[in-house]
């Protein structure tokens, strides 16, 4: 089997990168020889994302495409596509794709070897769209994460309860389950180990860590282990994604105090209207969001704030909308990810009436993100003369890029830095929504 080799194209969140460096550790361990190129591997597998239509319908392109171009060469890879999108659609995926072999859901991915060498035997297509129960924690033996050895992702958490209106997320991925707390612990000793300067702790709401545990305020006693035990190790923790209704000051207090904890808390909004707040089945109010923003911003002043916005969700009135935009104005979001509505059969919000035109919402995504665009600029303007530290995790030819502990990118010459090196620097300019800088020697 060692001469049998595969290449996986990933879609979607970093949940699903790090579902494709576990999947990829898993072949390797079962003898199969990992490619970077998919025109001369014998496997190909496809890790999808449901999330949103528009990106869907261009990964089942993208697939087709693939193997027709193959096809053409007569070059006939066995083709496994599994995650999200296969679990959402289940047979219909198989009839969109018939040139696939393997479609599994989200359950049985560690069993993908054992899938690849049953259709090899028998001949015959397999399918498994079982939803993961919820004692199913994935045997985590070992991932294939990218060999700068800058940044690990270490899910924590699996599935998700929220089921928020919109969402297809609970639906293909099961209930949430939690890693044991000493799981966790053994897994970031080992990535210390292996030479890595950042752990992005993974899951869809990552501060809900433990309610499936019945621990009560669970992420923040993993928070509070992870800095007893490494808190003398000279690397980076951050987390994402935070739910606003599972967020609490506590949260906020123990990476103000820690000494390795990043700045920058991702909490998507959403919308800033209540009534669509209550629509899309948030389980928060707008006055609670900006009470958490607010203590962030005064408790650490130096700290990042992220979010993710929907826009022309059905029943979005102007007034709606003006309130998502107040509220983009009150807070002063540091990143942002805005999107269409993107209706998805199945979810609640299918059912309801949707009389708002696409013209209508492109132009209101267009105005928000004009909005969000002219306060980053201001808040990028203000950190020209700011000295920070930052962890170099790009080097292109002459030029080296980094990222602060709150997020922020600063670019600056080359001069012989190591990928993986964290140096202090002073931002000396900003332009066309670039943060410049450069090395601070003393």
């Amino acid at each position: 089997m060692t001469n049998t080799t595969f290449f996986i194209e990933t879609y979607g969140c970093q949940m699903n990168k790090s579902r494709s460096e576990h999947i990829a550790q898993v072949m390797i361990q079962n003898g199969y020889q990992l490619i970077e190129d998919k025109k001369r591997a014998d496997i190909l597998l496809f890790n999808t994302c449901a999330v949103r239509e528009h990106a869907s319908e261009k990964a089942i392109s993208n697939i087709q495409k693939t193997i027709k171009d193959l096809n053409k060469t007569s070059r006939y890879p066995i083709i496994v596509i599994f995650g999200c999108l296969s679990q959402f659609l289940k047979n219909r995926l198989v009839q969109r794709v018939p040139g696939a072999q393997i479609v599994i859901g989200t359950s049985n991915i560690d069993h993908i070897p054992q899938f690849i060498e049953e259709h090899t035997r028998k001949k015959k297509k397999i399918l498994d769209f079982n939803l993961p129960s919820s004692s199913q924690v994935f045997d985590e033996s070992g991932y294939l994460r990218n060999s700068s050895h800058i940044s690990a992702y270490l899910p924590i958490t699996y599935g998700c309860d929220n089921f928020c209106s919109y969402c297809v997320v609970p639906y293909t991925t099961g209930p949430q389950r939690s890693k044991p707390l000493r799981t966790i612990l053994t897994d970031i000793e080992k990535i210390i180990q292996d030479g890595y300067k950042e752990i992005i702790l993974l899951g869809q709401n990552v501060n809900s860590y433990g309610l499936d545990l019945d621990l009560k305020n669970g992420f923040e006693v993993l928070l509070q282990a992870i800095e007893q035990n490494f808190h003398n190790s000279s690397f980076w923790i951050r987390f994402l994604t935070s739910h606003p209704k599972d967020m609490r000051p506590s949260i906020v207090d123990i990476v103000k105090n820690s000494s390795i904890m990043a700045h920058y808390f991702h909490l998507p909004i959403q919308s800033g209207s209540d009534r669509i707040l209550s629509a899309m089945n948030r389980g928060y109010t707008r006055d609670h969001y900006l009470k958490l923003a607010k203590y962030i911003r005064q408790n650490l002043p130096d700290s990042g704030i992220g979010t993710d916005m929907i826009v022309g969700f059905p029943g979005e009135t102007e007034r709606d909308f003006l309130d998502t935009l107040n509220i983009v104005q009150e807070v002063h979001f540091d990143q942002a990810y805005t999107y269409i509505y993107s209706s998805r059969s199945g979810t609640a919000a299918y059912q309801l009436p949707d009389h708002l035109p696409l013209a209508e919402k492109k132009k209101r995504l267009q105005f928000l993100n004009q909005t969000l665009s002219d306060i980053h600029q201001i808040k990028l303007s203000n950190w020209v003369g700011k000295k920070t530290k930052i962890l170099i995790d790009q080097i292109e030819g002459m030029n080296s890029s980094g990222r602060t502990t709150d997020n922020q990118r600063i670019y600056l010459p080359n001069t012989n830095f190591i990928l993986g090196q964290v140096i202090s620097v002073v931002v000396i300019k900003t332009l066309k929504g670039k943060l410049y800088g450069e090395l601070v020697l003393s």
